[in-house]
């Protein structure tokens, strides 16, 4: 489809299918239709939420200004305002357009369409204004599930906690079934798996099953095995559309028997692999680079190529909480020959998602200027702002690679609602801590400690991790006192 660019009255304009809008008080929010990409969300105005339930591919744009005027009273040239504005918003981050031209296509549904009744009874006004990016959503656009902590394998560099609660203390497949459903009924269609392997989870096909039969987008981290039998199933039971499926593999030889703690597991990995493509499925990798597999990577992307895979990351080695060795850091030499080849053999290849992005992040010696420059484009953190994770037991915490126990603890699912935890006051006081729990520390006089909580989402699990301090600085502040080498 054609981008809009401009307001034409004879033009028809549609929502792309890639994205969902979805009313949010005195907003509308508009989010990639993606389990990874849906916490990229952007805010709009709520009026500006009505406007996209009307292109439906039936409506040129003069006739979306007449039904305004019906609907809101708003007279031509408001009209044409707020299409302009909605426009103006779709373009104003390259590769996130969300407007398209209709083009007829076999006649196959090729774009989005909302019920407008719903978003008008969330209206309250037609103001341009919108609510800021850190804000607080009404409800998660994501969730994070973690159904057990169990894995096949024992990776050197695991970030994962694997002593997870016992049996009887563990959700039930039908509690979880009831959290999908509720999930479903809040238009939270967007989901991520972690903790340990999910797959390893007893009924988790059934589990899949369900988030299919809503048509959830999710991505299905794992390293177990997948045969031609299962790849059918899941093929079968719907989720061919709707799931990424990651693979981990760290290279071609059996030097990755040793990272990961399982014999012959390199061939595994490539057979599921070759039979979830063979199904159809979208399949990427992940590969953890460490200087007994580093030289391996062009050998190994090479092969992920020729089996079918989509995309390819491969990273260094970073730190985690819970198991470190600091052998597998690589060295600035092996950082840079890693990502070169990585990029030479992507050109040969003619692979755009082929991608290497190894990096040292070491605060042990904090370069501050490298840290300003840096501070202000920092990612923001969604944890209790558009996600929450849910543990094997029920608890909800804010990131999936801190301790399952408190004070990482916000909530539980077990006897509550997922919305009954999004609003507990635990997650609000857990976001936007108090200073007095920052005394002694670089935050506690700090002037930009309202903006840093409000709107970015300090790095609770890095500070935790660095200093000990749940309430301390993250890392790579500026402010931060020296750390060490996370990567």
């Amino acid at each position: 489809m054609l981008k809009a660019t401009e307001l034409r009255e004879s033009d028809i304009l549609v929502v792309s299918p890639e994205y969902r809008i979805r009313p949010n008080g005195y907003s509308s929010i508009i989010y990639p239709f993606d389990a990874e990409d849906a916490s990229s969300w952007r805010s709009m105005p709520a009026v500006a939420g009505v406007v996209l339930t009307l292109l439906d591919g039936r409506r040129t744009n003069h006739e979306v200004a007449k039904d305004l005027e019906s609907l809101l009273g708003l007279d031509v040239d408001k009209a044409k305002e707020l299409l302009e504005f909605l426009i103006a918003h779709s373009n104003s981050e390259s590769g996130k357009e969300y407007l398209f031209h209709y083009t007829p296509d076999n006649g196959k549904q090729s774009f989005s369409t909302y019920p407008t009744l719903r978003f008008l009874e969330k209206l309250k006004g037609n103001s341009l204004t919108d609510i800021p990016q850190g804000a607080k959503l009404e409800a998660p656009l994501t969730l994070i599930l973690m159904p057990t902590n169990s894995c096949d394998v024992s990776c050197r560099y695991c970030y994962a906690e694997k002593n997870g609660p016992p049996p009887n203390d563990m959700l039930s497949l039908s509690r979880w079934f009831e959290i999908i459903d509720e999930a479903a009924s809040l238009e939270i269609v967007a989901h991520t798996f972690s903790g340990g392997d999910p797959l390893t989870y007893p009924g988790i096909d059934l589990l899949l099953e369900r988030m299919a039969l809503y048509g959830m987008k999710f991505l299905l981290p794992t390293k177990s095995f997948i045969s031609k039998e299962q790849a059918a199933r899941f093929r079968d039971i719907g989720m061919k559309e709707l799931v990424t499926i990651q693979i981990s593999v760290d290279g071609v030889s059996p030097v990755i028997d040793e990272l990961v703690g399982s014999a012959d597991y390199a061939n595994r990995a490539f057979a599921s692999i070759k039979n979830l493509a063979e199904e159809g499925f979208y399949v990427r990798t992940n590969t953890v680079c460490t200087p007994l597999n580093y030289r391996e990577m062009p050998d190994l992307a090479r092969k992920l190529h020729d089996l079918g895979v989509k995309r390819a990351s491969i990273t260094n080695y970073a730190r985690s909480f819970y198991r470190h060795d600091e052998s597998l850091f690589l060295n600035e030499e092996q950082i840079r020959w890693v990502n070169e080849q990585v990029s030479m053999t992507g050109t040969d290849l003619n692979w755009d998602d082929l991608r290497a992005n190894a990096a040292i992040r070491d605060f042990s010696v904090p370069d501050r200027e490298e840290q300003l420059a840096g501070w202000k484009d920092r990612a923001y953190c969604s944890g209790g702002k558009s996600c929450m994770v849910i543990t094997p037991n029920g608890d909800v915490v804010l990131c999936e690679q801190v301790p399952q126990k408190a004070p990482f603890v916000v909530g539980s699912l077990r006897d509550h609602s997922i919305m009954e935890a999004w609003n507990s006051p635990e997650i609000d006081t857990f976001v936007h801590p108090s200073r007095e729990l920052f005394k002694g520390t670089e935050c506690e006089e700090c002037d930009e400690f309202d903006e840093c909580h409000a709107v970015y989402g300090r790095c609770f699990r890095d500070a935790y991790f660095t200093y000990r301090n749940l309430y301390a600085p993250s890392p790579n502040c500026p402010k931060a006192p020296p750390g060490f080498r996370m990567s």
